[in-house]
C-alpha cells in the first residue's frame, strides 16, 4: 500500500474503520507456535532506571512512566524510541521480578492506549520492530503472567502482525523497510504462518538488498549508524528463515558478510563508530555482538569506493576519511567530502562533532561542513543544507585514489563542491607511516576558470576529542595534543594555526571540545591559480614540550 498520497489517505480511513478492526481480529495465528529470542544486548543501567521510573532518550527524560504514551516528546525519534519497544532489552538485562512487573505494566498501558491503528505507532518499521521485541523477549516479561495477560499479548501480537502483512511496503524508505521486513518475519515464523507469507518476506527482501546495499557491502546512506541497523535487521530475518527450516538467500548471505567487513572499517580503537552521517559512537558491546552474530570471517575493509569511504592504518594509528558524495536524498546526508577522524589506540584525537537525535536545534549545524574535520570556503557548504537540516540536490563530485609502499599510505582526493560558487577544486593528499606515528596532509586549491564568487578565506578545522588537551605554541607555528593517558602529538603547519571552541555529540549527551583552525587568504588565488596549505602531525612522548 502507498506510504503517502491521496490514496494512502483513503487506506488510512479504512484503518481507523470498524470494518478494518473487524478484519484484524479474524485468524487463528494466537499462540507461539516457534519461540524466537533477541539476542541484541540492552543496558541494565538504562533498565534499572526504568523501574525506578524514568525512561531516558537522547535529548529528554521521562519521568512520569504511567502514561509515556501521551507525554512522548514531539520529536519522532522519541515516539519510535518509546513505540518500538527495544528499551525492553534494558529491562531484560536489568532482570528481577520488578523489571518483569515494569514490562508487563507499560505494554498493557500501550495496549490500553494503541490497540487500534495509529499512523506512528502502528507505522510499518514501528510495528515490526516492537513485534520482533515482544516475542522475542516474550518469555521474560510474559511467559509467567497469568493468562488474561498473556491472552491479550497475543491477540494484540496477532493484530499487529495481520496488518503489517497488508501494510508491509508503507514502510518509509530505506532501513525502516528492512526493520519492517525483520518484523514480519520473526512474526510469520513465531505465531507459524503460511508459507505465502515467507515468500512474501522473501521477494521484498531480494528487492531492498538490491536498493539499499551497494556491491562494496556500504549502505546507500553512507551512515555507519543506519548501516549498523540495516545489518541488525538482516541478521534478524536470516535467523527467522534459519529457525524456520527454510534456506536462506545467497543474496542475503553475501550481504551480511560485505557489510561487516565495512563495518569493521568504521570503527576506531576504542571498537566504537566514526562520527559521518548521522552517527554518534555506539555501543561497542552491541557492535561485539553484531560482529559475532555476522559471522561473517572477511577482514577489515580498507576501502569501500562505491560508498565513498577509505581506511589508513599504521602501527595502532587509524584514519578514516570520507571519500563520496553526500548521499542527496539521505535525511543523514552530511556536507562532508574529504573529512577524516584520526584515533591512536583507543584514543580518538581528530573527529567530527557527531548528531544530536534528540535536539532538533542542532541536527542542521551538524549537518553542516563546518562541523566537520576538512576545509570550508568562507563557512559555505559544500552541499547545500536547508535551514530543516536537509540536503540539497546540488551534486559532488569526488575522485580518490589510494597507493602504498613500505607499510606507508597515501591518500590523493579531490571534490569539486566549491566549482560552482567558487570555481575552485578543492584537492586533499594525505600520508600515514607505516608506524602511525606520522601523518602529513596537503589541502590544494586549484581555480578552474570558471565564474563565481570571490572566495575570501579557506579554513582547515581540526575538531579535537573532548579528551584531548590542546595548547598553541611556538608563535602559532604548532600546536600541542595532549592525551588523558600520557604522551601526545604535536601538529605543525606553514599557514599558522590558532585555537577555537567546538562541541562534540558523540556520545549521549553534547560536550565542550575545542577544534585547531588554519585560516588562509584566498584573494589571489584567481591570479596565482591555485593555493596550498600543508600540515603534519606526529606523536610525542609525554615529555615533549
Amino acid at each position: 500500500m502507498p506510504s503517502s498520497g491521496p490514496f494512502r489517505s483513503l487506506w488510512e480511513l479504512y484503518f481507523r474503520s470498524p470494518v478494518s478492526n473487524w478484519h484484524l481480529n479474524q485468524g487463528k495465528d494466537s499462540q507461539i507456535i516457534v519461540p524466537t529470542n533477541d539476542a541484541w544486548p540492552g543496558d541494565a543501567a538504562r533498565g534499572r532506571a526504568i523501574v525506578e521510573g524514568a525512561i531516558s532518550i537522547p535529548g529528554a527524560s521521562i519521568t512520569d512512566i504511567d502514561t509515556p504514551w501521551k507525554r512522548i516528546p514531539d520529536i519522532s525519534f522519541h515516539a519510535e524510541y518509546l513505540h518500538g519497544f527495544t528499551w525492553l532489552r534494558d529491562l531484560r538485562d536489568f532482570g528481577g521480578e520488578a523489571a518483569r512487573f515494569t514490562a508487563r505494566t507499560l505494554v498493557t498501558r500501550w495496549i490500553d492506549a494503541h490497540d487500534t491503528w495509529h499512523p506512528i505507532a502502528w507505522r510499518p518499521d514501528i510495528l515490526g520492530t516492537r513485534l520482533a521485541i515482544w516475542l522475542g523477549t516474550y518469555d521474560i516479561f510474559c511467559e509467567a503472567a497469568n493468562d488474561t495477560f498473556r491472552d491479550r499479548v497475543m491477540a494484540s501480537i496477532s493484530r499487529q502482525a495481520r496488518h503489517l502483512v497488508r501494510d508491509l511496503d508503507a514502510a518509509p524508505k530505506g532501513v525502516r523497510q528492512l526493520q519492517a521486513l525483520a518484523g514480519l518475519t520473526i512474526s510469520s515464523v513465531t505465531l507459524g504462518a503460511s508459507d505465502d507469507r515467507m515468500e512474501q518476506a522473501e521477494r521484498v527482501l531480494e528487492r531492498e538488498i538490491g536498493a539499499q546495499i551497494n556491491p562494496d557491502g556500504g549502505h546507500v546512506s553512507r551512515s555507519p549508524a543506519r548501516h549498523c541497523e540495516a545489518l541488525m535487521a538482516m541478521i534478524d530475518i536470516r535467523g527467522a528463515f534459519r529457525v524456520r527450516g527454510r534456506q536462506t538467500p545467497e543474496t542475503l548471505d553475501g550481504a551480511i558478510d560485505r557489510m561487516t567487513s565495512v563495518l569493521r572499517m568504521w570503527r576506531h580503537g576504542d571498537g566504537k563508530l566514526s562520527l559521518f552521517n548521522q552517527t554518534t559512537e555506539g555501543s561497542s558491546a552491541l557492535l561485539e555482538n553484531l560482529i559475532a552474530r555476522s559471522e561473517s570471517r572477511r577482514k577489515t575493509a580498507t576501502e569501500a569506493p562505491d560508498t565513498g569511504f577509505y581506511r589508513l592504518t599504521g602501527g595502532r594509528s587509524c584514519v578514516i576519511v570520507d571519500t563520496g558524495s553526500p548521499a542527496l536524498l539521505e535525511a543523514s546526508a552530511h556536507a562532508s567530502p574529504l573529512a577524516f577522524e584520526l584515533s591512536s589506540g583507543k584514543q580518538r584525537l581528530i573527529v567530527n562533532c557527531g548528531t544530536s537525535i534528540g535536539d532538533l536545534r542542532w541536527q542542521g549545524p551538524l549537518r553542516a561542513s563546518a562541523a566537520h574535520s576538512m576545509l570550508v570556503i568562507d563557512d559555505h557548504n559544500v552541499a547545500d543544507v536547508t535551514s530543516d537540516g536537509q540536503p540539497s540536490l546540488r551534486s559532488t563530485t569526488v575522485r580518490c585514489e589510494r597507493s602504498q609502499a613500505d607499510g606507508a599510505t597515501l591518500l590523493e582526493a579531490e571534490h569539486d563542491g566549491y566549482r560552482e560558487k567558487f570555481g575552485l577544486v578543492h584537492h586533499r593528499r594525505l600520508f600515514l607511516s607505516a608506524a602511525g606515528d606520522d601523518l602529513r596532509g596537503e589541502d590544494r586549491l586549484v581555480y578552474t576558470g570558471d565564474p563565481g564568487a570571490l572566495p575570501i578565506t579557506a579554513i582547515i578545522r581540526f575538531h579535537l576529542h573532548p579528551r584531548v588537551r590542546a595548547s598553541v605554541i611556538q608563535s602559532g607555528a604548532s600546536a600541542l595534543l595532549r592525551l588523558p593517558g600520557g604522551g601526545g602529538w604535536r601538529m605543525r603547519t606553514d599557514s599558522g594555526l590558532s585555537l577555537s571552541e567546538s562541541i562534540y555529540f558523540g556520545a549521549d549527551s553534547k560536550q565542550r571540545s575545542e577544534q585547531i583552525v588554519i585560516s588562509t587568504p584566498l584573494d589571489s588565488v584567481r591570479e596565482i591559480g591555485e593555493i596550498t596549505i600543508r600540515w603534519a602531525m606526529r606523536r610525542e612522548d609525554s615529555s615533549a614540550a
